[in-house]
């Protein structure tokens, strides 16, 4: 990490100890661990049937659609709808938003900041409300009053006249053959972009520790209770 870091005012807030996780989630609509450790199992799921003849897109292309399914699948009782802009999915509730992101390896590292793992268009850094910035993390010569808490965006979009928090489920896969993967995931909200369009700061981050144990590539069960063997 570079060494210009800055005013710590400037830096994100990682949320990575159990407790802390479950409190910070359950304040956004009553959200919970368990919620996104069945998200990303039903959608890791949805590739495990990837074989050596499978494309070179047909794991990401699956669990990228079944990912976005099963977000609004699962938070469906919570009061969340699905909706698409101009083929940026999102699940909305009455004062967030929540979108996916593929990040890099420092995905769920609450040591070091991942970045999008793809350029994002002018229309999604739009609508996200993102700020470009190439060093987010650098101390500005602002005034005392300006050196808050980086923010992430708001949603730029007129619905019903309601104000959202813009987090993405960010997500990372590390491949250990056909059909199986370890993923790492966090739930942030981003704050800026760069000249390029990777997002490369988020104001606030959840990390979500699924655990060390190994996905068995078994269908998920719903139940009231659910032991999810995930990582």
């Amino acid at each position: 990490m570079a060494n210009t870091l800055g005013n710590l005012a400037n830096q994100p807030q990682i949320i990575k100890a159990p407790q802390d996780v479950e409190a910070r989630l359950q304040s956004l609509v009553n959200l919970s661990l368990q919620d996104f450790a069945q998200i990303i199992q039903t959608a890791n799921f949805a590739r495990s049937d990837e074989t050596a003849n499978s494309t070179k897109i047909y794991a990401g292309t699956n669990f990228y659609h079944n990912l976005v399914k099963a977000i609004r699948d699962a938070l469906a009782t919570k009061g969340f709808t699905a909706h698409s802009h101009r083929n940026i999915e999102l699940a909305l509730h009455d004062n967030i938003a929540i979108g996916v992101c593929k990040g890099d390896e420092d995905t769920g590292n609450p040591s070091q900041p991942p970045h999008s793992a793809y350029k994002k268009g002018d229309i999604t850094l739009k609508l996200l409300g993102l700020k470009q910035d190439d060093n987010p993390l650098q101390e500005k010569l602002l005034p005392d009053t300006e050196k808050l808490h980086i923010t992430g965006g708001k949603l730029q979009l007129t619905l019903d006249e309601k104000e959202r928090d813009v987090w993405v489920l960010v997500h990372y896969s590390e491949k250990l053959s056909h059909g199986e993967y370890l993923v790492k995931a966090e739930l942030s909200q981003p704050a800026t972009y760069d000249n390029k369009g990777y997002i490369n700061s988020f104001a606030n981050r959840i990390i979500l520790d699924f655990g060390q144990q190994q996905l068995n590539n078994a269908a998920p069960e719903f139940t009231d209770n659910i032991d999810f063997k995930i990582e």
